[in-house]
């Protein structure tokens, strides 16, 4: 399991270094196009290393699509292997270094799909950011967007009598955030037919982008803000069903109370039903990552099998109750077993007056009439909201059956706690 962590590790380093020399690639050919090669030795060498970048990349996937191809012995490669490999080739060739000309570079640019890929992959992988991800990489795209339409500007229109080219860069690039944002102050403006084609398209694909973002913001907002939403929505539900039942004032304030421990301690999330849509494998190691820290934490398990760990993760149901509440009282038929995961419990005798002990964090009860078949010998009253979990009847018998030394530990206990009530 290490491995195979360190690996993707590796594998995520690689792919956010080559994203930086597409990146790269992105904002320097269009420069380039227009303005010419680097004249400063710094965009020299970054170029070179980029290409020698890209070269490892072509000769890795190489390596992978062939490798897998003589382990599975098939007909061919598969094709859409094959056309990655078509897409990186002309990254790979150094046209600097053999003076060809400048237009050759944009052949580089069609490693951007492949940029495209990665970062639909970060989203699938990095679940609980996938709305931040989509905002971030959509003004990533439209300010490179915005680059390009510079360079195109720079192209059709000739500078001014005293600019540079960073100067020049700049007056193209503010006429295209300008144009884009639709504000258009009209300093700059098109003379020829090409600028004003070209001014033409950029204000229409303007209005579609200025769409698009808005929609986009707004979306990301409303998902933000929905399990908030969901919340509120379900206390007015709830608010409008008791007073159409007109459950007394307490009750009331009990109900509320608890929707409210609920929400701040699980975000009013049943987690028994999130689980229940997951595959039966899912399940379990959810179950086992949810519960380790509570489990590690219970006197009971202590030094039990990772086996006997994970049979309980998965039987563990999780269990509320706010203060007052009576988990179970004196005489009842025993169900369930309880461990508490959050808050604290008091142990009232069966005259319903005495209390006998308190029990908080990590704590256990309930076993006694599980293992006797016999009525509940005390009461369990929560002092404060509990967050618990329940372990069923049937859950209980069978793990005492697969795990003798384990009973006989669960036994003794129960023998000693069961003698302390008599006394």
């Amino acid at each position: 399991m290490s491995n195979d962590h360190e690996r993707r590790r590796q594998d995520h380093g690689w792919e956010v270094l080559l994203a930086a020399g597409i990146i790269w690639v992105a904002i320097d050919v269009p420069w380039e196009l227009k303005f010419g090669a680097h004249e400063l030795a710094v965009g020299k060498v970054v170029s070179t290393l980029v290409t020698l970048l890209f070269a490892a990349d072509f000769w890795i996937r190489w390596r992978h699509l062939f490798s897998r191809r003589r382990r599975a012995a098939p007909t061919a490669a598969p094709r859409e292997s094959l056309w990655w490999l078509l897409v990186d080739l002309p990254g790979v060739i150094p046209i600097a270094l053999f003076g060809g000309p400048v237009g050759w570079l944009s052949l580089r640019l069609m490693k951007l799909p492949r940029l495209n890929q990665m970062m639909r992959q970060w989203r699938k992988r990095d679940v609980h950011n996938a709305s931040l991800l989509r905002l971030i990489f959509f003004v990533f795209w439209m300010l490179l967007i915005a680059h390009w339409i510079a360079c195109g500007w720079a192209y059709l229109r000739d500078p001014m009598p005293d600019d540079d080219d960073p100067m020049y860069y700049l007056r193209a690039l503010y006429w295209t955030i300008t144009t884009l944002a639709t504000v258009g102050y009209g300093d700059i403006t098109p003379q020829t037919a090409p600028q004003m084609m070209y001014a033409i398209m950029t204000m229409l694909f303007g209005v579609g982008l200025f769409g698009y973002g808005i929609g986009n913001v707004a979306h990301m907002l409303a998902n933000i803000d929905q399990v908030q939403a969901h919340y509120h929505t379900s206390l007015d539900r709830l608010a409008n069903f008791l007073r159409y039942r007109k459950i007394p004032v307490g009750l009331q304030r009990r109900i509320y109370d608890y929707y409210t421990f609920l929400w701040e301690r699980h975000l009013g999330y049943d987690e028994a039903i999130i689980l229940s849509e997951l595959p039966e494998p899912l399940r379990i190691e959810i179950a086992v990552a949810m519960k380790r820290e509570f489990i590690e934490k219970v006197p009971l398990f202590r030094g039990a099998s990772p086996l006997l760990l994970r049979e309980i993760a998965v039987e563990l149901r999780a269990a509320l109750f706010t203060p007052g509440d009576y988990i179970f009282r004196a005489g009842e038929i025993g169900r369930h077993m309880y461990f508490i995961s959050r808050g604290t419990v008091e142990v009232v005798g069966e005259d319903g007056q005495t209390i006998l002990s308190t029990l908080t964090d990590g704590a256990f009860f309930g076993e006694i009439a599980l293992l006797f078949q016999c009525p509940r010998t005390a009461s369990i009253r929560a002092i404060d909201f509990c967050d618990m979990y329940s372990f069923d009847k049937d859950s209980f018998e069978r793990v005492l059956e697969f795990f003798p030394e384990f009973a006989a530990f669960v036994r003794e206990e129960a023998e000693r706690r069961k003698l302390a009530l008599k006394l």
